[in-house]
């Protein structure tokens, strides 16, 4: 008799969603290699629950910052993260020894000297002192995609302070911290650490988020982003398919907070957080095809909440409304409505009359002018936004001249941008839009060529990873203009190519 199939928990995703067992080789199994499928590996992921009921703790958790009741969001749904994985725990503990200083990554612009004296720290091993310093003079910097000033960067500034204490968001910071350095010294042990800190993150925003008062705390909601941008550029190959439930809970912290998003603009860090969530919220609405979670306001008006970045939020705004308009056109379908046709054409171009209006130009900010390269990343993303309306409204990219135009221009922009600028980390989404719309062999070149010298001065693998999805589209609409001719490659959608072949989002943020 042949046993019957069981369900696996410690196989890698793909096994363990068709109840196989799972031969738990590395980086992929056997049976999605001999099976020729994408095996979407042992990653950890979170689930956010909805329950009806929010019961207090016998003793509320301590994250280190105070919380008066006008804070608390009361009684009510709230939303719990769920560890769908086992971590394993790790083989070896960091001690402080077996690694060497981390080495100097090939960047352009000098760290600000840290403010934060984490030997003064008592609860710190050695070892997760030497993470925490890495994250202030390093890592904290090289995530921030504002310009770089003498000045603390807004991670640095809002967060670190954050982690002083012990909590969830410090496991968060130290998993991340563990994650990138392992890839800048290629010592493997630190993964382990990583894995550890990541699953005491888990397990301490749970009992977070069970006492209302703490779920609308900044240092919770700052958790939950930092998972965020964690998952984006760390995870690797297709182990982590679907990273939107770190944004599903961010949104409910931040509307159950009395008040809503007004509530969260009463200090910088709170801004600075809303902003975060704004920017990946808009950029995955874009790799989702669907609307943003929030409709974000008058609240994000700067990315990381710097006054000189104000003009590519004034762009990711139109860009929301586009997604906007890709849902309205997608939940109508092909319906023959009149109605909706002549609708649907006003958005657009009401849209288009947006992106021409805006005025990326030069700002005087506190007698100084608005940094070059914040001006052409601007105009990047104003072209990227074009590329995007002209696919969701009228539904052609290249080789139309009109799609070709705009994909010239995003270019010549990020390529006046130095790769070691901070700005050029928030290229990924201009240059995926670009880049998957390019025709010409020698912007293509210049697209591989980019994404790789920004992962050599980075090291994310997100960096990496997206260049494998572009030439995934490459190839899909190479082989469209052969069978179909120009019209069909017009027709390819770079975004649901991903979505088809991989099974996942395209990492826009």
């Amino acid at each position: 008799m042949i046993a019957p199939h069981t369900r696996t928990r410690t196989g890698c995703w793909t096994c363990r969603k068709a109840g196989y067992k799972c031969d738990e080789q590395k980086p992929f199994c056997g049976r999605c290699i001999r099976l020729k499928i994408t095996c979407k590996g042992y990653g950890v992921k979170l689930k956010w629950q909805v329950t009806s009921t929010v019961s207090a703790p016998s003793k509320r958790p301590h994250n280190g910052r105070g919380r008066s009741a006008e804070q608390s969001t009361g009684t009510g749904t709230a939303l719990s993260p769920m560890s769908t994985s086992s971590i394993s725990s790790a083989h070896a503990l960091l001690d402080g020894s077996g690694w060497d200083s981390p080495r100097e990554l090939a960047y352009e612009g000098a760290f600000t000297p840290t403010m934060a004296n984490f030997d003064l720290v008592p609860d710190l091993s050695a070892g997760d002192k030497r993470l925490m310093h890495y994250w202030t003079e390093q890592l904290s910097s090289l995530i921030s995609i504002t310009p770089r000033t003498r000045q603390p960067s807004p991670f640095q500034l809002h967060l670190t302070a954050m982690t002083y204490n012990p909590g969830a968001l410090r496991s968060t910071i130290l998993s991340m911290a563990a994650k990138h350095l392992a890839l800048v010294s290629g010592d493997a042990s630190l993964r382990h650490c990583a894995y550890r800190h990541q699953r005491d993150a888990i397990r301490l925003l749970q009992q977070l988020i069970q006492a209302p008062v703490e779920a609308a705390a900044e240092p919770t909601l700052a958790t939950v982003l930092m998972m965020q941008v964690s998952t984006r550029l760390f995870g690797e190959d297709d182990a982590e398919p679907l990273v939107a439930n770190h944004l599903i809970g961010a949104k409910a912290m931040v509307v159950q907070r009395r008040g809503g998003l007004a509530a969260w603009s009463t200090s910088s860090s709170a801004r600075f957080l809303l902003s975060i969530f704004a920017y990946h919220d808009i950029l995955s609405s874009v790799s989702r095809g669907s609307r943003p979670f929030l409709d974000h306001g008058a609240e994000f008006d700067a990315i990381e909440g710097v006054t000189s970045m104000q003009s590519i939020a004034k762009v990711l705004h139109v860009v929301a409304r586009i997604s906007e308009l890709q849902v309205a056109k997608t939940e109508r379908g092909l319906v023959n409505d009149p109605a909706f046709i002549r609708r649907h054409q006003i958005l657009g171009a009401w849209h288009e009359k947006a992106l021409l209006d805006l005025d990326l130009s030069n700002l005087s900010i506190d007698g100084k002018v608005e940094s070059t390269d914040v001006r052409f990343t601007a105009e990047a993303y104003r072209h990227a936004a074009f590329i995007y309306l002209y696919r969701v409204w009228l539904d052609f990219g290249a080789p139309h001249p009109t799609t070709l135009g705009h994909v010239e221009q995003c270019i010549t922009c990020i390529e006046k941008v130095d790769v070691g600028s901070p700005l050029v980390s928030s290229h990924i989404w201009p240059l995926f839009t670009a880049g998957c719309e390019a025709v010409s062999v020698e912007q293509r070149q210049f697209v591989r060529d980019r994404f790789t010298a920004m992962f050599r001065s980075r090291k994310f693998p997100v960096m990496k990873r997206i260049i494998q999805d572009i030439e995934d589209v490459w190839a899909c609409k190479d082989l469209e203009q052969i069978v179909g001719g120009q019209d069909g490659m017009a027709k390819v959608d770079c975004i649901q190519v991903i979505l088809r072949q991989r099974g996942r989002e395209v990492d826009l943020a």
